[in-house]
């Protein structure tokens, strides 16, 4: 029997050698840290003990005590010589670093309010001979130290969805057959992993392939299993230290897996969510290799990290809601349709719509220099998993918890401000004398095609406030907490796909402006435009359409575009016993996907950005201001055979050439997906930014506007999804400052 290895031993040879070594292999890592801490500030509390496992160089550690003062870091590392380096490199009153095996019952039971592990946990199982008993005592040891109403949140690597099996074809022209691997061509570098990488699949031998002759020149083609695929693909870039990057198994559980850890454990799933990250897709995926089924279609790329978010709620509370039936609601009770007939064209629309005014209130303060908000954390919103059938494109997944403005449904007669201090008093838990001002209202339509809605939203300044009190007025057991997040950390999270609620994106960038104060950097895709000659000119009407009535009631009978549905949602606590089971009525297209796309074009000439509108004649817009025309950014809701994201720029590419004679050049994923009204419709949307050619947009139908003007009026604007991808593009460029 092999003698018993020392922790200090069984993680040694993840040493890199001296400070030179160390300093190299963190400033690598530490290029992600915006990210990092972008997908886990707006869910963590902004006071308390959080816990930082594997904290490497501590610079994240670092980034995350520098943002909230009140917060108390303690960054974990097995390697003394990295937790000696970070704290003589990083150093506040509220930051420490201690030595310990994350998987090891670090800290007492009940004594955080967050923990983090940031591309560490494939650390536990590849140096424990690819253990998932030990990485499930790692996780009971850290839920257990976890206070109730703390979040863990986990970043790490994937075992990808698809096939098991797929064709994997790598360039032989760029490199050596033999010799160093840092002068590998890919497919060198490929066979050389494929000898020498051991894992919990192969722990014996070599990884089987077959090679075979590839249909893309200067290239060979590798039959393989898409897991391995993953392995080769994440590392092919990290030559530096590669034979330690080959000791670690990267990918150990399936997002299903990860979801049903977390579900055991008693952890709602704030957000479960692959990601694709721009930058490493642009510049280590596209055109470095090709990836198919073994039927010859390519497939998409297979995500570059995961995040999963998790809350620790009370024994027997609600951690799931799941739609367990759902069936065409013949009689509604809640929800509306209506038909409309255009009186030029004969067009017929539909249009949903819930009983009274919905109104937003998003509470705000400034403290010790921030601005903070009071938001709804953990409101049962089950509509946004209605639809199994109707699958979003990027994987992503919620538990049905949701955080967002308070919100809530008025009627007529009451007043604003008696509505806002009722709502702030029934759903926030706080009392009419902690208001201190109310700002002018912002109206916007969340989804004017299809939801004759259009939302109020208020800012109202309040007394700093901590997490307070909230009654439960749900009928799940439990509504939600009211929490205060760092309004920037929000956004930042929007940038990455980490939070899904447009309406409170809108608020926050509605009140930093009127604060005068800057969102901070943008860490979303990087969006780059070359500058043209020529280009379309400024359209003085492009917020201001000429006002049209063209609508009347259809009273003939339904048009057969719109689905409503009910379905009853069962909300699951740990063990899969059902607490509640409550019916819901939401919307759905009859054919289409529950997948909209957005795509605002943009153009850059010597005489700045300029970004193209669209007029529509919509019924909602006209139900509620008596024109029917609005100013929107170009929208399509998607097939339900577009089966995933990286098809969507292509459909756009078309839709933009058919519909608006412009010419694509290049389309980015404009921020995280988000949805506009999660009370009614599963609608998931996917914003993009076009960069189109400027000689053909001058004759496109399209309204051009420089994107300086549009940020300075953006209070004409009302509709909610060019009011988004106005923002985040404007932060994407530097016009917010």
């Amino acid at each position: 029997m092999a003698p018993k290895t020392s922790k200090a031993e069984t993680y040694a040879a993840q040493h890199r050698g001296g400070a030179d070594h160390y300093a190299t292999y963190f400033a690598g890592m530490d290029a992600s840290m915006q990210q990092k801490v972008a997908l886990t500030t707006a869910h963590f509390p902004t006071r308390g003990r959080v816990a930082d496992m594997g904290s490497g160089s501590g610079r994240g550690t670092y980034d995350l005590a520098c943002l909230y003062g009140g917060l108390e870091l303690v960054g974990v590392d097995i390697n003394p010589v990295s937790v000696d380096m970070a704290t003589a490199s990083y150093q506040r009153p509220n930051l420490r670093f201690v030595a310990g095996d994350i998987a090891d019952p670090v800290f007492p039971p009940e004594s955080l309010d967050g923990v983090l592990d940031s591309s560490v946990l494939h650390h536990v199982t590849s140096f424990n001979d690819f253990s998932l008993a030990r990485l499930e005592t790692c996780l009971d040891n850290q839920v257990r130290a976890l206070r109730t109403g703390g979040v863990i949140i986990i970043r790490d690597f994937l075992v990808p969805d698809g096939p098991e099996e797929v064709w994997l074809d790598l360039p032989t022209t760029n490199g050596a057959a033999e010799g160093p691997v840092q002068g590998l061509s890919t497919a060198a570098l490929f066979e050389r992993f494929a000898r020498d990488f051991r894992c919990s699949v192969n722990r014996a031998g070599p990884v089987p392939y077959t090679r075979l002759d590839s249909p893309h020149a200067g290239h060979v083609r590798y039959r393989l299993a898409l897991r391995a695929a993953n392995e080769f693909i994440l590392r092919k870039d990290y030559r530096t230290d590669w034979d330690v990057e080959l000791l670690e198994e990267y990918t150990y559980y399936s997002q299903a897996q990860f979801e049903a850890a977390f579900r055991r454990r008693g952890l709602r799933i704030v957000s479960s969510m692959p990601i694709r990250n721009p930058w490493i897709i642009a510049n280590r995926y596209e055109g470095h290799f090709h990836l198919s089924g073994l039927d010859g279609r390519p497939l998409p790329y297979p995500p570059t990290n995961y995040l999963i978010v998790g809350e620790k709620v009370p024994p027997g509370a609600g951690v799931e809601l799941r739609e367990e039936h759902s069936e065409p609601l013949a009689t509604p009770r809640f929800l509306s349709l209506s038909a409309w007939r255009h009186e030029e064209t004969g067009r017929l629309w539909e249009l949903v719509e819930r009983p009274g005014r919905t109104m937003d209130v998003l509470p705000w303060f400034r403290q010790d220099g921030q601005v903070f908000v009071l938001a709804k954390k953990g409101f049962p919103r089950p509509i946004v998993n209605a639809c199994a059938d109707h699958p979003n494109l990027g994987g992503a997944e919620l538990s049905g918890y949701v955080t967002e403005p308070l919100s809530a449904i008025t009627h007529g007669g009451e007043a604003p401000d008696k509505a806002i201090a009722r709502i702030l008093q029934e759903r926030a838990g706080l009392a009419a004398d902690s208001i201190r001002a109310l700002s002018e209202p912002a109206r916007y339509f969340t989804s004017p095609g299809g939801v004759n809605e259009r939302v109020s939203a208020w800012l109202v300044e309040v007394a700093p406030a901590s997490n307070p009190p909230v009654p439960d007025y749900a009928p799940f057991t439990h509504s939600g907490s009211v929490r205060e997040l760092d309004a920037r950390q929000v956004l930042r999270a929007c940038h990455v796909g980490g939070m899904v609620d447009a309406r409170l994106e809108l608020n926050i960038h509605r009140l930093l402006r009127h604060l005068g104060t800057s969102p901070g950097p943008w860490i979303g895709a990087p969006i780059q435009l070359t500058e043209q000659s020529g280009g379309p000119k400024w359209a003085e009407d492009a917020l201001t359409p000429a006002r049209r009535a063209v609508f009347s009631m259809y009273e003939d009978g339904a048009v057969g575009y719109l689905d409503l549905r009910t379905g009853t949602f069962s909300e699951l606590e740990a063990r899969g016993q059902v607490l509640a089971s409550v019916p819901r009525e939401y919307l759905v297209p009859r054919e289409a996907s529950r997948n909209t796309a957005v795509a605002l074009p943009v153009v850059r000439t010597k005489e700045g950005i300029r970004v193209g509108l669209e007029h529509r004649e919509l019924p909602a817009v006209q139900h509620f201001t008596g024109s029917a025309t609005l100013a929107v950014t170009p929208a399509w809701r998607l097939a339900r055979t577009l089966g995933d994201l990286s098809q969507v720029p292509a459909f756009i590419t078309e839709r933009l050439r058919e519909e608006f004679s412009v010419k694509v050049r290049r389309t980015w994923e404009l921020g995280g997906s988000y949805h506009a009204t999660s009370g009614v419709t599963p609608e998931l949307v996917w914003p993009f930014a076009v960069e189109v050619e400027a000689d053909a947009a001058c004759d496109s139908r399209l309204r051009w506007i420089p994107l300086e003007v549009l940020v300075g009026q953006l209070d004409a604007v009302q509709d909610a999804h060019l009011l988004v991808v106005a923002w985040r593009l404007a932060h994407a460029l530097g016009v917010l400052g």
